[in-house]
Protein backbone atom coordinates (compact mmCIF):
# COMPACT_ATOMS: atom_id res chain seq x y z
CA UNK A 1 0.00 0.00 0.00
CA UNK A 2 1.56 3.62 -1.18
CA UNK A 3 1.81 6.09 1.57
CA UNK A 4 -0.60 8.40 -0.81
CA UNK A 5 -3.41 5.66 -0.60
CA UNK A 6 -3.40 6.83 3.69
CA UNK A 7 -6.20 8.78 4.55
CA UNK A 8 -5.35 12.43 6.72
CA UNK A 9 -8.64 11.02 8.64
CA UNK A 10 -7.19 8.90 10.99
CA UNK A 11 -10.70 6.85 11.47
CA UNK A 12 -10.53 5.82 7.89
CA UNK A 13 -7.11 3.87 8.69
CA UNK A 14 -8.02 0.54 9.32
CA UNK A 15 -6.58 -1.76 7.08
CA UNK A 16 -2.73 -1.00 5.76
CA UNK A 17 -2.06 -3.76 2.77
CA UNK A 18 -5.41 -5.79 4.07
CA UNK A 19 -3.90 -6.27 7.69
CA UNK A 20 -6.80 -4.98 9.99
CA UNK A 21 -6.02 -2.36 12.51
CA UNK A 22 -9.90 -1.44 13.20
CA UNK A 23 -10.70 -2.28 16.74
CA UNK A 24 -10.38 -5.31 18.40
CA UNK A 25 -7.88 -6.74 15.63
CA UNK A 26 -5.33 -10.16 16.51
CA UNK A 27 -2.78 -9.13 18.64
CA UNK A 28 -0.28 -10.15 16.13
CA UNK A 29 -1.38 -7.22 13.16
CA UNK A 30 0.58 -4.94 15.22
CA UNK A 31 3.40 -6.38 14.57
CA UNK A 32 2.23 -6.96 10.81
CA UNK A 33 1.05 -3.30 10.37
CA UNK A 34 3.73 -1.77 11.89
CA UNK A 35 6.17 -3.63 9.79
CA UNK A 36 4.23 -3.09 6.65
CA UNK A 37 4.21 0.29 7.46
CA UNK A 38 7.92 0.78 7.76
CA UNK A 39 7.94 -0.88 4.49
CA UNK A 40 5.46 1.65 2.78
CA UNK A 41 7.70 4.62 4.44
CA UNK A 42 10.78 3.27 3.11
CA UNK A 43 9.38 2.84 -0.64
CA UNK A 44 8.27 6.61 -0.11
CA UNK A 45 11.34 7.92 0.96
CA UNK A 46 13.26 5.98 -1.88
CA UNK A 47 11.45 8.10 -4.48
CA UNK A 48 12.35 11.29 -2.74
CA UNK A 49 15.03 13.48 -4.88
CA UNK A 50 18.36 13.97 -3.50
CA UNK A 51 19.01 17.46 -3.01
CA UNK A 52 23.16 17.33 -2.68
CA UNK A 53 22.58 17.07 -6.77
CA UNK A 54 20.84 20.04 -7.53
CA UNK A 55 22.67 23.91 -7.85
CA UNK A 56 22.79 26.41 -5.42
CA UNK A 57 20.78 29.23 -5.87
CA UNK A 58 23.60 31.41 -5.73
CA UNK A 59 25.61 32.13 -8.68
CA UNK A 60 24.68 28.31 -9.91
CA UNK A 61 25.68 27.12 -13.29
CA UNK A 62 24.05 24.20 -14.59
CA UNK A 63 26.28 22.22 -16.65
CA UNK A 64 25.31 18.72 -18.52
CA UNK A 65 22.19 16.74 -17.85
CA UNK A 66 19.37 18.26 -15.32
CA UNK A 67 17.94 15.66 -13.58
CA UNK A 68 14.34 15.76 -14.82
CA UNK A 69 11.27 15.84 -12.45
CA UNK A 70 7.36 15.74 -12.64
CA UNK A 71 4.72 15.91 -10.20
CA UNK A 72 5.20 17.38 -6.60
CA UNK A 73 8.74 18.68 -5.63
CA UNK A 74 9.07 19.11 -9.41
CA UNK A 75 11.61 22.46 -9.86
CA UNK A 76 11.66 24.79 -12.56
CA UNK A 77 14.79 26.32 -14.08
CA UNK A 78 15.81 28.27 -17.48
CA UNK A 79 17.77 26.91 -19.77
CA UNK A 80 18.76 29.80 -21.78
CA UNK A 81 21.85 31.98 -20.37
CA UNK A 82 19.88 35.46 -21.99
CA UNK A 83 17.53 34.43 -19.12
CA UNK A 84 18.41 37.02 -16.25
CA UNK A 85 16.11 36.66 -13.85
CA UNK A 86 14.15 33.39 -12.42
CA UNK A 87 11.10 34.73 -10.13
CA UNK A 88 7.87 33.19 -10.51
CA UNK A 89 4.74 35.17 -10.15
CA UNK A 90 1.42 33.35 -9.06
CA UNK A 91 -1.55 36.00 -9.71
CA UNK A 92 -5.32 35.40 -9.51
CA UNK A 93 -7.27 35.79 -13.04
CA UNK A 94 -7.76 39.47 -14.10
CA UNK A 95 -4.69 40.80 -12.47
CA UNK A 96 -2.27 42.87 -14.34
CA UNK A 97 1.30 41.76 -15.45
CA UNK A 98 3.75 42.26 -13.16
CA UNK A 99 5.64 45.69 -13.66
CA UNK A 100 8.92 45.81 -15.14
CA UNK A 101 9.39 42.04 -15.91
CA UNK A 102 12.76 40.69 -16.32
CA UNK A 103 14.05 38.06 -18.98
CA UNK A 104 13.28 34.96 -17.62
CA UNK A 105 10.02 35.72 -15.53
CA UNK A 106 7.99 33.37 -15.33
CA UNK A 107 3.72 34.50 -14.56
CA UNK A 108 1.11 31.66 -14.02
CA UNK A 109 -2.33 33.01 -13.94
CA UNK A 110 -5.54 30.61 -11.63
CA UNK A 111 -8.65 31.23 -11.45
CA UNK A 112 -9.85 31.85 -7.62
Amino acid sequence: MAVQDYSTDPNQNTTISGINIGEGMPPANVNNAMRQMMADIRVFYNGIPVTDIFATKDAAVFEGTQPKYTGRGAMLHHNDPNNTSARVFILAEGSPNPTSPANGDIVFFYTP
